[in-house]
């Protein structure tokens, strides 16, 4: 975004290369959220330990929850898995009220 900005004060004549560094921006961005969203699943998570499992037709992981963040409506957990670390993001609409307040009170409140 600062880049857009930053090339369409120096060369306003160059608007359409702005145009198109913000387009490519926003496709990676959707790019790097689809890679981290799970689509379905289910989520099995324990209170008084930082482990979760997610099992789904796409994706299926267990392993020690390390960082949870919430931004907003967003909730991205890190996962140290057998095979490495593995980032997560959550939307609060993509569940209901109740198992959106659980997750994010579990993953919170262990780090």
């Amino acid at each position: 975004m600062c880049l857009w900005f930053v090339l369409f004060l120096l060369v306003p004549n160059l608007w359409w290369l702005s145009a198109a560094l913000c387009s490519v921006a926003l496709i990676d961005a959707k790019q790097r959220l689809i890679n981290i969203m799970p689509v379905t699943g289910v989520v099995l998570i324990q209170e008084n330990e930082s482990w979760l499992q997610l099992n789904g037709p796409i994706l299926d992981l267990q392993g020690d929850l390390t960082s949870a963040h919430r931004y907003a409506n967003w909730l991205v957990i890190t996962i140290r898995t057998e095979k490495g670390t593995r980032r997560l993001a959550f939307i609060a609409s993509a569940m209901d009220k109740v198992s959106w307040s659980h997750l994010n009170r579990i993953a919170l409140s262990n780090h």
